[in-house]
């Protein structure tokens, strides 16, 4: 898809929602243009723009931007973006982005963030060191990320996340403990652990979760079999969860 029609006749100032997917290629004039103008924007999501590489230029006057999603640049580096056209984010989606290998630097200054969502980001091997800084977080997603290590040496990441509501981990093969930084997710109203087969077994600090209303276990053999209701030598440490949903099956218990 090509775009060559000119952006004159729409009212770029009062645009608050911008998508744009496969783009094989970007008239410099209409960019200039859409960087000027569009000065509302309030969410933006680009996705399958192969050619892009940076984004920077693209953000200088986005300064209200709350949601941004970015999908499919296979060339794009985060890294070189500047942080002060996102200073109001509060919603982040980072998906098939294989030149992701840590978290950008930048992402540390965004206080207003509450969702990030990271997915098919094959390259992605630490949240260390920006991760510690998102102290605002209300709901994080990691889906598809085979390179990515979560062990006991990132507790201290995860410290300062007493916003945290939400934590989503889907497919992380190199997720073999979640160990002593659960204890520190005191606010926590559900965990969702889907398709870790390293995960074995869970930790002892699950019972400190004392806010956690639902917990899902799928595609986790071992650790289905271990939390099995009463008998399971990991129950007693999720006894308290009012609801578990475990390989397609709910249930609801009271809380012990």
């Amino acid at each position: 898809m090509n775009i060559s029609t000119s952006t004159s006749s729409l009212p770029l100032s009062k645009l608050k929602s911008f998508h744009v997917a496969n783009i094989e290629e970007l008239d410099p004039n209409m960019l200039e243009e859409c960087r000027q103008n569009m000065t509302s924007l309030k969410e933006w999501s680009i996705g399958s723009c192969h050619w892009l590489k940076s984004m920077s230029g693209w953000l200088q006057q986005m300064a209200g931007l709350k949601s941004l999603t970015i999908r499919d640049c296979k060339e794009l580096v985060l890294e070189s973006m500047r942080w002060k056209p996102f200073k109001n984010l509060s919603d982040l989606v980072m998906d098939n982005l294989p030149q992701l290998v840590s978290l950008p630097l930048w992402l540390q200054h965004l206080v207003q963030l509450k969702t990030l969502e990271i997915e098919d980001c094959s390259g992605l091997r630490s949240l260390f060191p920006v991760f510690q800084y998102l102290t605002s977080l209300e709901r994080l997603q990691i889906i598809n990320c085979k390179e990515l290590e979560l062990s006991a040496d990132d507790i201290q990441i995860f410290q300062d996340q007493t916003s945290l509501l939400s934590l989503e981990l889907h497919n992380i093969p190199k997720c073999r403990h979640l160990s002593e930084w659960l204890q520190h997710l005191t606010n926590l109203k559900s965990l969702g652990l889907v398709n870790l087969p390293n995960l074995a077994s869970l930790p002892d600090e699950m019972r400190s979760l004392t806010t956690l209303e639902y917990l899902h276990i799928n595609d986790i053999p071992q650790l289905e079999e271990r939390c099995e209701k009463d008998i399971g030598a990991d129950w007693h440490k999720i006894a308290h969860i009012p609801r578990i949903w475990m390989n397609g099956v709910g249930a609801s218990y009271p809380i012990l």
